[in-house]
């Protein structure tokens, strides 16, 4: 390739990491945290469903039939059972669902009983899905929660934590839809642009896979460490940034135009073609819906099966079918074990199983490719250590610019202009860091001390503030480099305190728990421990940072510059 086609790349290349590189460090680095969210801090961060008893499966089919005949019979078309389990929900949930919504009344029909054209239109768009929920002890199950009205309410009304809150902010940084996962879904296609043109640049970088000259210069430690990160993490990063600009896109890009080209538009049709559960036609022939049968033999279809929900169609008809959503085993893909009302096993797919030919298997594979739940804590760590990775790569290319630009013999942009982004990206980058690890201390503190079990609703407040006030800071500190060491102890000190924290507010005994074999919350606390350890000695045997040449520079033609211009307005007056 000619040097004027390299020289243009670098350029785009360039670009596209100074504007997007610190937003990507933020989506990477929480990415990575995210990885071990589900279960593993859920877990951490609520003790009463460390441990959870046996699910009695009679019971549960015992349950649904009494609180059936407490609702009215059109919110028996779809029955939701989410069972009780490690990591996940601490109730037992039955929800009775009309997603047809509420039948027309009186007020919507004309005056001889017929329906008029308001009427007839409600039907025809179909009222929102409406429901009851019942929540349930999982030991004594004796009612805990009761909620009615929308289903949207229903969902929105459910309690979250530190780990729904992190994992929605990789997701959609919190701006929702569509503008969220917009911007997330931008951000995966500007990290592949960058990932091309970056092997385009660097074209003999294969030869400098093990060359690593932290010790030669600042400089050469960036250019090496930026190179070797590229390259080693080269297909995980391609990977990441292709599923993370698909995960982002589908809803609001490529569901509507795949309406618009083959269902006229109707979002709703498409996705009820491909992914919602058929509708079972009702014989009216009354028969018992075997719920217990088909969770015993869910639980049964392999031994590290997880069984999470069960959605019932028809209930109490002999038409009705079970659709019981696992995890777990083999499968890289959530799956579905589908029942007839008796009891008896039909087949089992996966979540796109239905999609003919490559195409479901391609799109089943897309979420556990990005988060890495499909094989283990082994692919969790090996997923997390490569995602924080990814978040070194644009940090490092955003220092490598910086520190060539304010090296060169004729510097592109000011001075001080090459600071204030420097200032940025350490308030910006350290503290997305400290925000994420003062969750762990906040979700205690909200859940213990204040008793609030809802703590996702409000633990966005110290996590933005804290943000926000670690990037006002670094503009404010006489030396950026001095204030990064700072947030470095900050970190670690939190990362310790994750122990005592949990030691002190649950008062949980951990030789106990692992005698229990119950290994999650123990791990995290160990690995924050070492973690914050180590950041801790690593910190200590850094040298302390001396304002350097160019700080002192770029001081100092800041002051001329304010100097002179204080001399200018005098001389003006």
């Amino acid at each position: 390739m000619k040097s004027k086609s390299i020289k243009k790349l670098y350029t785009l290349h360039s670009w596209v990491g100074i504007i997007t590189g610190i937003l990507l460090f933020v989506i990477a680095f929480t990415g990575a945290v995210s990885v071990f969210s589900r279960p593993e801090i859920k877990i951490w961060a609520n003790p009463e469903i460390r441990t959870l008893a046996q699910v009695d499966t009679a019971k549960v089919e015992q349950l649904v039939a009494e609180y059936a005949t407490q609702v009215p019979e059109h919110y028996q078309e779809e029955i939701l059972i989410f069972l009780p389990r490690v990591g996940g929900n601490k109730h037992l949930a039955i929800i009775f669902e009309a997603h047809h919504g509420e039948p027309i009344t009186s007020d919507d029909a004309g005056i001889d009983g017929t329906k008029s054209e308001q009427g007839e239109q409600a039907e025809q768009k179909h009222s929102p899905p409406v429901g009851t929920s019942f929540e349930f002890d999982p030991r004594s199950y004796e009612l805990v929660r009761e909620k009615s009205g929308l289903m949207s309410e229903i969902f929105a009304t459910y309690e979250s934590d530190m780990a729904d809150f992190i994992v929605d902010f990789h997701a959609d940084l919190h701006l929702g839809r569509p503008i969220g996962l917009l911007t997330t879904g931008v951000l995966g296609l500007t990290m592949m642009l960058s990932i091309v043109t970056g092997i385009f640049i660097h074209r003999k970088i294969l030869g400098q896979l093990f060359t690593f000259r932290p010790r030669k210069s600042y400089s050469l430690m960036l250019n090496d460490g930026h190179k070797a990160i590229g390259v080693w993490g080269l297909l995980f990063n391609s990977v990441i940034a292709f599923t993370g600009a698909f995960l982002g896109l589908a809803v609001v890009v490529l569901v509507p135009a795949a309406a618009f080209v083959s269902f006229g538009g109707d979002q709703d049709k498409l996705v009820e073609t491909f992914t919602a559960i058929p509708e079972p036609i009702i014989q009216n022939v009354q028969q018992s819906t075997a719920i217990g049968s088909a969770f015993d033999h869910a639980f049964e279809l392999h031994d590290e099966v997880i069984v999470r929900s069960m959605t019932v169609m028809g209930y109490g008809d002999a038409s009705a079918k079970m659709y019981v959503g696992i995890a777990g085993g083999q499968n890289i893909a959530a799956q579905t074990a589908v029942y007839q009302a008796g009891g008896e096993f039909v087949e089992r797919y996966s979540n796109f199983g239905r999609i003919e030919g490559v195409t479901g298997n391609i799109l089943d594979i897309m979420f556990p490719l990005h988060f890495g739940n499909f094989g283990g804590i082994l692919v969790k760590a090996i997923w997390t250590v490569l995602g924080l990775g990814t978040a070194l790569l644009p940090l490092t290319g955003l220092m490598l610019w910086m520190e060539r630009g304010l090296n060169a013999a004729n510097p592109k942009y000011s001075m001080a202009t090459y600071q204030r982004f420097n200032r940025l990206i350490v308030g910006s980058c350290g503290g997305i860091v400290v925000a994420t690890m003062l969750l762990f201390p906040t979700q205690m503190i909200i859940k213990f001390g204040m008793g609030n079990n809802d703590v996702g609703s409000i633990i966005g407040w110290p996590f933005f503030i804290s943000w926000l006030a670690i990037i006002v800071a670094a503009f404010l500190v006489t030396c950026e480099k001095h204030f990064a060491r700072q947030l470095a102890y900050v970190i670690a000190a939190l990362l310790i305190a994750v122990l005592p924290i949990d030691l002190l507010v649950t008062g949980t005994n951990k030789m106990t728990e692992l005698a229990a074999g119950h290994y999650l919350s123990s791990g995290i606390d160990l690995v924050c421990l070492a973690l914050g350890l180590y950041l801790f000695k690593l910190m200590k045997n850094f040298p302390t940072p001396q304002p350097s040449e160019n700080a002192t520079v770029i001081n100092q033609i800041v002051a001329n510059q304010a100097s002179a211009n204080q001399t200018g307005a005098k001389e003006a007056v």
